[in-house]
């Protein structure tokens, strides 16, 4: 082991040595980042015949006169040593005193040390001698002609700028008609293909040295004295170079695919005439793809919705669904297409017209040639008047089989006076409960149970006359599962003509409203109950239909106007509203019909004797299972008593409220006048709290007076006499006063601010701080175990500012949640005198803030706490 001075400290080149040099048997050298030698093994020293000693900071490509002083080895080392990528199995030649040149793969990588430098660790491996070239190029040359004539393509290759044939292959030889091509030039052999651009690129690929790729190039060859034959190949021009790369020549690549091109571009024109027929069907019909993006519409669903192609890709339809109906259509959608079932769904569509549309869209899944799922197929059938289209089937009987298999509609063809099954569609087999053994029977042979039924005699008759016949909700019996059952309807028989307008069969499409024809009898059915409960019903029940007009009358309604059906019926009873309500209660009653919320209203009626009468009108919406409105349900019940009762009560309220303004002012005076005495005298009285006993009564009467305020707005908005002094002011302003005041009389609630948004309004600054300290003070008084409440200053939409009051309390039934802005409503604990109050607080915030044009909403669960909002306009 030889080893020299290097810029590795001694240690870490003896554990080197120790550990790595001397264990390996290869030979191995070990150099320093500038690539000077370090150290060595015995191996190294007698496959290279070193002779030692050798100077300090030798390069390793001085060493033994420049042995190792090869221009590859050197770029691979130096490259090493500055980026540290490792050589691996580099071959190299190198001298080491024979006549020949040994062969080696060397292998290097660098390694960091702890100071900070790194060392190159370089190994050698002899290469093994390589066979003799001549038995290499004998063994090549029957390799490449095995390849040549085995291959499936045509193959050539072509010498210098005349492109002269020096190899072809039989694929080639058989393309170009079995010609004799070797030693001559292209333009020679094939002179037909000059005028075709071939001869162009050849020339471009031998001057540039650039491959040409063709990709089903047309050419025309002539195989015979007056045979032409025309093929489209996949070609590859590929340049070969000599020794000093230079182009010598070009290598010829070729595949026949004919018979593909031909074989796609008869399928294009099918299916280009499959969707031209699709787009003739006068029915929308539509494919998906398995994730359930639109793959098809035919022509039918732009001109029937007016949407654009791009509009409708995707999930395009759901923007021609009514608002309403499409998260339903949605779900109904993706969970057949996820669980690759049947779709069928009825829903509102938009047509070109704005007007929205009851359909019945149906589809199935469909799957590829490996049965795999490959998205839906569906139609979708205006039943706005409760009628099926028929499609008209006009084109030969391949096209329209296919077209009837693809169908979800019931459909069969029959062939013949006989009425010989000739097609029959998987649906309308189950229709019939039978399997596809019917097909090529007779109408009478496969369905006898039809014997004594119409339908037979129909058929003929459109055979022999030629007019279709269009049944409706017809009553049919079929023996499905071994049973008579009878099903309802809705088919076309429409007579099918051949190209001399002779008719030759008939075309059968059927709608299953079965289920349809039995809820209608079941809803007449219900009527006549409903008519009847209602009419022992001690209240006045109404009926209207989906657009409010009103259908039906009980009893009541006859005893307390003493009026006829009929003229209910024709008049309504909108008429005998007290003038006063009557525009209102229309306003509301179509604000209900539009959105199909509940209606409740108090109201005057006018009864037989010509006396108005208070009730409280209500009326509900009976949504089917489509989510279209059925009709309305309403009562009116009177309530002239308790508006009666309400009105004392009022009356004794405004009258105790304003008998107690004028002691309460006085005491409060007395008050505020004692409290300023104590403070400015100084005036102590012995033993007795006298500030904070008055305190405490001051509070108290600024309780009492914000209840006699309450009640004298009672009255004034009874009397339509509340006035609003309205100003701009900063909303954030009032809430941080209004919080700040609340706090200095209330510690043991902690109220959190959170001005989210700030902004002014244009509104009665007492009023609104009236309106936000009933919210607040409620949110202490319904809060006995919870002490955080948290006041919110949000921006709303359309220009609008929400403050909202968030408490932990007791919270408020959902039930309650329209009753308590009514006059006088109290919501009770355990027991109704746990929560003080007249409950008029929230009757009057309502009031307030609607006279303010704004709207207050609530959010709350029993237990769960409530938030209290009030919406307002924002100052422009």
């Amino acid at each position: 082991m030889n080893t020299t001075g290097g810029s590795l400290i001694e240690e870490h080149l003896d554990i080197f040595k120790k550990t790595i040099v001397n264990v390996v048997r290869e030979p191995l050298v070990i150099l320093d980042e500038n690539l000077h030698i370090l150290c060595w093994n015995q191996n190294f020293s007698k496959k290279f015949k070193l002779k030692e000693p050798l100077g300090v900071n030798l390069l390793l490509f001085n060493l033994n006169n420049g042995q190792f002083d090869l221009p590859p080895l050197r770029g691979e080392l130096e490259n090493l040593a500055r980026s540290g990528d490792p050589v691996k199995s580099f071959p190299v030649s190198i001298d080491i005193g024979n006549p020949e040149k040994k062969q080696f793969i060397i292998n290097a990588s660098k390694m960091e040390t702890s100071t900070g430098g790194g060392m190159i660790l370089l190994s050698f491996k002899k290469r093994k001698n390589a066979l003799h070239l001549a038995k290499k190029e004998k063994k090549f040359l029957r390799i490449f002609n095995d390849i040549l004539s085995n291959a499936p393509a045509a193959i050539c290759t072509l010498r210098g700028p005349e492109h002269i044939f020096e190899i072809a292959n039989e694929n080639y030889l058989n393309l170009v008609g079995n010609r004799n091509v070797i030693g001559k030039s292209v333009k020679e052999v094939l002179p037909e293909v000059a005028g075709q651009g071939f001869i162009e690129l050849l020339d471009n690929v031998y001057n540039t040295g650039e491959p040409f790729l063709g990709n089903e190039i047309p050419i025309k060859l002539k195989v015979g004295e007056n045979e032409w034959k025309n093929s489209f190949l996949n070609f590859v021009y590929q340049p070969t170079l000599n020794a000093s790369g230079v182009v010598e020549g070009i290598f010829v690549h070729a595949i026949n695919v004919t018979e593909q091109v031909e074989t796609r571009r008869l399928v294009e024109r099918s299916e280009n005439r499959l969707q031209n027929l699709i787009d003739t069907v006068p029915a929308i019909i539509w494919i998906t793809n398995k994730e359930g993006e639109s793959a098809y519409l035919n022509d039918n669903w732009y001109k029937y919705t007016g949407q654009a192609p791009q509009e409708a890709a995707g999930f395009g339809w759901l923007k021609a669904t009514h608002p309403e109906d499409v998260e339903m259509a949605e779900n109904a959608f993706r969970t057949a297409n996820d669980n690759h079932e049947a779709y069928n769904v009825s829903y509102r569509l938009r047509n070109k017209e704005g007007e929205y549309r009851w359909v019945i869209d149906r589809g199935s899944p469909k799957y590829n040639e490996q049965g795999e799922f490959d998205g839906m197929v569906g139609t979708v059938i205006d039943v706005h008047e409760e009628r099926v289209k028929d499609q008209l089937v006009r084109e030969s009987e391949h096209r329209l089989r296919n077209i009837v298999h693809e169908a979800t509609v019931a459909t069969g063809i029959y062939l013949g006076r006989e009425m010989k099954i000739g097609l029959a569609n998987e649906a309308m087999i189950k229709l019939w409960g039978k399997d596809s053994s019917v097909i090529g029977k007779t109408i009478r042979q496969a369905l006898p149970e039809l014997e004594g039924q119409p339908f037979h005699e129909l058929l003929d008759e459109v055979f022999t006359t030629g007019n279709t016949y269009w049944g409706k909700e017809d009553k049919v019996d079929l023996v499905i599962n071994g049973k008579l059952q009878s099903g309802y309807f809705n088919f076309t028989y429409k007579p099918l003509r051949n190209e001399k307008g002779e008719i030759y069969g008939v075309l059968n499409m059927a709608v299953d409203v079965t289920e349809l024809v039995k809820s209608k009898m079941q809803v007449k059915e219900s009527e006549t109950h409903f008519r009847q409960m209602a009419d022992l019903m001690p209240t006045k029940v109404i009926n209207a239909d989906p657009a409010g007009n009103f259908i039906y009358f009980n009893e009541d309604w006859l005893d307390y106007t003493g009026l006829k059906v009929e003229e209910l019926l024709e008049k309504g009873w909108i008429h005998l509203i007290h003038p006063l309500e009557r525009e209102i209660f229309k306003e509301r009653w179509q604000a209900s019909l539009n959105t199909g919320n509940p209606f409740e209203m108090e109201l005057r009626c006018i009864n037989k004797h010509g006396k108005y009468k208070w009730h409280l009108s209500r009326a509900e919406a009976v949504i089917n299972e489509d989510g279209a409105i059925k009709m309305w349900i309403g009562t009116n019940t009177e309530i002239q008593k308790l508006k009666e009762e309400e009105k004392r009560k009022e009356d004794f309220l405004k009258m105790v409220s304003h008998e107690l303004k004028t002691p309460v002012t006085s005491i409060k005076g007395y008050v505020q006048l004692l409290l300023n005495l104590l403070k400015r005298e100084g005036v102590m009285v012995q033993g007795l709290p006298l500030e904070q006993s008055l305190g405490r009564i001051d509070h108290q009467i600024k309780r009492l007076t914000r209840l006699i305020s309450e009640m004298l707005d009672l009255s004034r908005i009874e009397e339509n006499k509340m006035e609003l002094q309205k100003e701009i002011f900063s909303i954030n302003d009032l809430v941080a006063e209004t919080v700040q005041d609340i706090n200095y009389t209330n510690t043991q609630h902690k109220i959190e601010v959170h001005q989210d948004y700030k902004c002014n309004v244009l509104a009665d600054k007492d009023r609104i701080g009236q309106v936000l300290i009933n919210f607040i003070t409620n949110a202490i008084k319904y809060s006995p175990d919870s002490q955080e409440i948290v006041v919110k200053v949000q921006k709303h939409k359309n220009n609008q500012v929400a403050v909202v009051v968030k408490d932990n309390g007791i919270g408020i039934d959902k039930k309650n949640h329209r009753n308590i802005f009514k006059r006088f409503y109290r919501i009770g604990g355990k027991s109704e005198d746990t929560y003080s109050g007249f409950g008029i607080g929230l009757y009057l915030a309502n009031e307030i803030i609607q006279r303010h044009n704004g709207t207050i909403t609530v959010k709350s669960k029993k237990g769960k706490g409530s938030d209290f909002c009030f919406i307002l306009s924002t100052a422009q």
